[in-house]
């Protein structure tokens, strides 16, 4: 059977609205390209002076200051603390450990943040949801997926009071769990697992009134909103005075998994609130609510850049220094030996 080909003619003036808009398409193309967000650029490896007496394959958060760190593991129930040592590789030298329960319940100690003389270490206060396993039948698998767990050590907030010799004075600490519910917008995610978008606290950090700051991991909310619940605390006794949520929003539309303050604000890392794959960002936060509206602050929460891929998971961050150009900061990661600090950096904006 024979088929007869037709041929079309296009007028000039379509060709050029083709070809018009071909060249915007690609303009367009090379504008995004120009404005992507870049790649943090790794500095420098830090090292130990000998072995972690904290679980070194789970740290999960950091400290540095002028006169210790301090690192903390979502497993077990220490966090320790390591005095820097000048050599001509920059190693950290073990200091103590400091243990927050005589239990062996797992803490999941999170994150960390300073303020002197207070040390803070925060846990998840998140429920879990059992693991499948492989060996298990489906039945098996169907009843482990039935089983949420709620461990009442992991629901805490430590505030640890160290003196001049970085010796531990008195440790206290308290749940959120109270204020969580007294929260309307977080109050249905509290009995949903960790990691399926419910109640999970990885970032923690101090403003400069003294107020802590709690980021989320889980939830994130519509439109890519992150809650961070702001606590001021009772001067007498360890306790909370007043609380207020406020909300960012991240380029990536992932939760928080660490913060820190620094010269003019709070560097804040997003990564997966599960195991999806996605980027993980650094960006700088005023502090301000940042919430999406008319009267949303200006330039409140800028993306500053991505972290280059890992075999790790970022979990920690430490804002070390600004200069017009370059903001430095420290990275520890999950899944990493001894949770592998690097110094990186990246383009102030």
């Amino acid at each position: 059977m024979a088929y007869e080909i037709k041929t079309m003619s296009i007028p000039t003036h379509s060709w050029l609205q083709l070809l018009t808009i071909l060249v915007m398409t690609t303009l367009a193309s090379l504008s995004q390209a120009n404005v992507s967000v870049p790649s943090a650029q790794k500095q420098q490896a830090w090292s130990f002076s000998g072995p972690l007496n904290i679980d070194p394959l789970n740290i999960s958060g950091l400290v540095v200051t002028q006169q210790f760190t301090a690192l903390a593991s979502d497993e077990g129930q220490s966090i320790e603390l390591f005095t820097f040592q000048q050599t001509e590789q920059k190693k950290w030298k073990s200091l103590a450990t400091v243990p927050l329960s005589q239990k062996d319940d797992e803490l999941d100690i999170e994150a960390l943040a300073w303020q002197a003389p207070y040390l803070y270490a925060i846990g998840s206060h998140g429920v879990k949801r059992k693991k499948l396993k492989a060996g298990l039948s489906q039945k098996q698998n169907e009843k482990r997926l039935e089983t949420v767990v709620r461990e009442p050590a992991r629901h805490q907030l430590f505030r640890i009071k160290l003196d001049d010799q970085l010796k531990v004075m008195e440790t206290h600490s308290l749940s959120l769990d109270s204020i969580l519910q007294q929260e309307d917008i977080l109050k249905p995610f509290s009995k949903l697992p960790s990691k399926e978008n419910g109640i999970d606290i990885e970032a923690l950090a101090i403003d400069e009134k003294g107020r802590l700051l709690v980021g989320f991991r889980g939830p994130v909310l519509r439109g890519n909103t992150l809650p961070v619940l702001r606590l001021k605390l009772n001067k007498r006794e360890f306790a909370v005075k007043k609380h207020k949520l406020l909300y960012l929003h991240t380029d990536n539309g992932g939760g928080l998994r660490g913060m820190s303050e620094t010269e003019n604000g709070f560097l804040i890392l997003s990564g997966p609130v599960g195991n999806q794959s996605m980027p993980y960002q650094v960006a700088l936060w005023s502090g301000e609510n940042a919430l999406k509206g008319k009267d949303q602050p200006s330039g409140a929460v800028k993306t500053l850049c991505h972290l280059p891929t890992s075999a790790g998971k970022p979990e920690g961050i430490q804002f070390i220094s600004q200069s017009h150009k370059l903001i430095e900061f420290m990275i520890v990661q999950d899944g990493l030996p001894n949770g592998q600090p690097t110094l990186f950096s990246c383009p102030s904006r």
